[in-house]
């Protein structure tokens, strides 16, 4: 089996940049530790996945179409410090010099390259004899877990830090909240994500949400029961697990709950076409060399 590892670069960058203390490079006197991050990262990833191939995706700079359809889409997150996105554009350096191609698309997030990659390989076929390909996601953003698939499409992702791994198949994903990756962007839709400005359904918490996606399954399923004449007087079924309080916050923010879904569905149709990169990964030992010495990075050549 061929391993495809696919880097969120953007959310690796910033839990990069908030897990570790800020310093510069003596060599060019500009902010480094972000770019110290990526690369201890990088460098556990290779080890440790041993890609046949790997790829990053990127945001790029302006407004999204989720910020078209919504202009409040993220406005709470405080803009982005200046050594933080001077660091964002330095990256690029970083990920080439690791002979790691990119790929971004206007208006659209690296989650939406993430998810628009998987599903364009998912049928791809290899060259005789090299089987099945395997797909591994390495983020910071839990988002990215709604792209699991069973085994064949995981996320490789970090609790605290930067060490704390776990790796996410389908079997994880239910383990951690009690429903399958296809089921998070309903979740999402009911009990919103603060994060991204996402209202979802007021007065709907963690626990009311993950029951409803557990005995519901989806909010289209929830929306044709609730809807129904009989539902809040049923004795028994399923409207047992809904008070009356929750079903009339339901139905008046039915709107929110499908339009914060949407929000937080990943897209898989970005303007990309995706090519398998025509040879095996190989670390491009003699440009990282040069870019670590620049950038100070003195302790990490050796590991390369």
């Amino acid at each position: 089996m061929k391993t495809l590892v696919l880097l969120d670069a953007h959310a690796l960058i910033h839990r990069a940049y908030h897990a570790l203390p800020k310093f510069t490079s003596k060599n060019t006197g500009e902010p480094t530790g972000a770019l110290y991050g990526l690369s201890t990262m990088l460098i556990k990833v290779i080890r440790e996945l041993k890609p046949d191939y790997l790829v990053a995706a990127y945001d790029l700079p302006g407004p999204t179409f989720r910020h078209e359809a919504y202009s409040a889409y993220k406005a709470t997150r405080k803009e982005a410090d200046i050594e933080l996105v001077a660091q964002l554009k330095r990256s690029h350096d970083v990920v080439a010099a690791f002979g790691i191609p990119d790929i971004s698309a206007p208006g659209f997030e690296a989650d939406d390259i993430l998810g628009t990659i998987v599903e364009q390989v998912k049928n791809m076929r290899l060259p005789v004899g090299q089987g099945k390909l395997k797909i591994v996601i390495v983020s910071g953003d839990m988002d990215v877990l709604q792209l699991v698939d069973g085994d064949r499409v995981v996320v490789y992702t970090m609790r605290k830090g930067l060490e704390d791994i776990v790796i996410y198949d389908e079997k994880k994903v239910e383990e951690r909240f009690g429903f399958g990756p296809k089921a998070l962007i309903d979740y999402k839709g009911l009990r919103g994500d603060a994060s991204d400005n996402i209202i979802g359904v007021p007065g709907v918490g963690e626990k009311t949400a993950t029951d409803i996606i557990k005995n519901f399954g989806n909010i289209e399923n929830l929306y044709t029961e609730i809807e129904k004449a009989s539902f809040a007087k049923a004795s028994e079924g399923k409207s047992g697990l809904l008070k009356e309080r929750i079903i009339k916050l339901l139905l008046e923010h039915k709107k929110d709950a499908f339009f914060s879904k949407n929000l937080a569905t990943i897209r898989r149709d970005a303007p990309i076409k995706f090519q398998m990169p025509e040879a095996n990964f190989t670390l491009n030992k003699e440009e990282l060399t040069k870019l670590f010495i620049e950038l100070g990075f003195n302790s990490l050549v050796s590991r390369i």
